[in-house]
């Protein structure tokens, strides 16, 4: 992230795929300091500079790009993996998916993509509670690492009503907040699956903090996976409207779908094949 435009805000490691939850800032945020540091950084130079304006205004785009921070990402963790385990070669089988989240006080988009990547290792069977899984943002901000810092961003938006003095406090009580949503989830999508607070219970014996927060949400895999948006029906349509031009396939000029699930919108590309209506 020092050489490139990017704010992690949550992520998961599992045995065979991974999530990352990116916070891209705008463009304009970045003075033409800052972006010669970076690109002195990127190119391993500390007196290398920019030969034109189109050199700079290029890289600026380059290292806010999703597709080229994540594919970075990849390529960095293939060489490290192969190297760890004298291999070579791919190690990830297709390019990565990704979704435009909503990020503001009218919708709880955020929490629920962050509470989706949290459980992954619970779903799993591989630990009762999120806090266990190592590979985590979730036990990483606990801990009190970096992937915490924009928490108290968090705690303005989704913290109406609860006092707090400082931004470690806000970080604390969003950290707290973020806890009882999780808890309120059921761990799977069946009806009768107990909510992932009511498995904490039955398990450990323990008595978390849970708010009564909606819970039709575990194994709703595709509607985070494979969409190009997630929010509000406003903020969807308002993104289809400004991006419908770009949104195009290599191959194939496909329609676009609405999914609803409650007041939670996405966007995503029709299957070939699939029914119209």
């Amino acid at each position: 992230s020092a050489k490139l435009s990017y704010q992690v805000i949550d992520y998961v490691f599992m045995d065979n795929h991974f999530h990352l939850l990116i916070k891209i800032p705008p463009t304009s945020n970045m003075d033409d300091v800052e972006l010669l540091n970076r690109y002195r950084l990127y190119k391993g130079n500390e007196e290398i500079e920019f030969l034109n304006s189109d050199q700079k205004d290029d890289f600026r785009e380059k290292i806010h790009d999703i597709s080229f921070v994540v594919g970075n990402f990849e390529q960095r963790f293939v060489q490290w993996f192969n190297r760890e385990h004298q291999s070579w070669g791919r190690l990830f089988g297709q390019r990565f998916d990704s979704e435009m989240i909503e990020v503001s006080a009218q919708s709880d988009s955020l929490l629920r993509v962050m509470a989706y990547i949290s459980l992954n290792p619970v779903r799993a069977g591989i630990v009762i509670d999120p806090k266990d899984f190592f590979f985590c943002g979730y036990a990483d901000r606990l801990a009190g690492g970096s992937i915490g810092n924009s928490d108290h961003e968090f705690f303005d938006l989704f913290c109406r009503g609860i006092e707090a003095e400082g931004v470690r406090d806000k970080q604390k009580h969003f950290r707290e907040v973020f806890r009882a949503y999780m808890l309120g989830l059921r761990r799977y999508k069946n009806a009768d699956s107990k909510t992932v607070k009511e498995y904490l219970l039955t398990k450990t014996n323990t008595h978390p903090e849970a708010l009564p927060w909606d819970d039709l949400f575990i194994h709703k895999c595709r509607f985070f996976t494979k969409c190009l948006v997630i929010g509000s029906e406003a903020f969807v349509r308002e993104k289809l409207a400004k991006f419908s031009g770009k949104m195009k396939w290599k191959r194939i000029h496909e329609p676009y779908t609405e999914d609803e699930w409650n007041d939670i919108y996405s966007l995503k590309p029709r299957r070939r094949g699939a029914p119209s209506g």
